[in-house]
């Protein structure tokens, strides 16, 4: 019957229509959602671990410049009044660190950072009120050498953590390479069903039957 053999290729027809505007449909929204995590990705190394490299880096030096200020200075007005303005820097950088994402690790080596420079600032108040004790120049700097120490450690995350994430973002890109040679293939596949369709209506497409006059 002519009228139900075009019906199943119209049918035939709009499946495939219909397969491609899904696979279509599917890949955008897959493709957004990996632009979605690249850029998250990338902002997170970007204001998470470089510029937490860059506070460690400022903090590096704030707490050398503690050291050698109380290596080669007498506990003095001029010196003390360094010491403060030096400890003022470090607590804007450290305010600024906080509004930061932290990693486990990160979090208990920032809190152990803390809690040393705020010992260390006690012992200094201590100090150039009373510079007399020895013993408590050489308590101050071991606690500066833990600072360090602590920032050693706040340095490598940062290392760590942002290897993580380039791995990471490199995992979406071939995930993302992956599925589009996928849906090419899947492309193709329905692009070849389709011209077969339109062959085989043509092949068998019931021919008009011929009249024959006699005469």
């Amino acid at each position: 019957m002519k009228w139900t053999y075009s019906i199943k290729q119209k049918f035939k027809a709009a499946m495939s229509l219909a397969m491609v505007f899904l696979l279509v449909l599917a890949t955008n929204l897959i493709d957004r959602n990996h632009f979605t995590e690249l850029q998250e990705s990338f902002s997170s190394v970007y204001k998470d671990r470089l510029l937490v490299e860059n506070y460690i880096f400022k903090l590096s030096g704030l707490i050398h410049q503690k050291h050698m200020l109380l290596h080669h200075s007498e506990a003095s007005e001029w010196s003390a009044k360094n010491q403060i303005q030096i400890n003022e820097a470090i607590d804007t950088l450290l305010m600024a660190y906080e509004k930061t994402k932290y990693t486990i690790i990160e979090t208990q080596l920032f809190e152990e950072f803390k809690a040393e420079l705020m010992q260390i600032k006690n012992l200094e108040r201590l100090y150039y009120a009373d510079s007399t004790s020895s013993e408590m120049i050489s308590e101050i700097k071991n606690k500066q050498l833990q600072l360090m120490t602590l920032l050693e450690g706040l340095s490598n995350v940062q290392i760590e953590e942002g290897e993580r994430l380039i791995n990471e973002s490199n995992s979406v890109i071939n995930t993302s390479h992956s599925i589009s040679r996928i849906e090419i293939v899947i492309l193709i596949v329905i692009g070849i069903f389709a011209q077969a369709l339109v062959l085989t209506s043509k092949t068998l497409k019931p021919k008009k039957p011929q009249n024959f006059n006699l005469n």
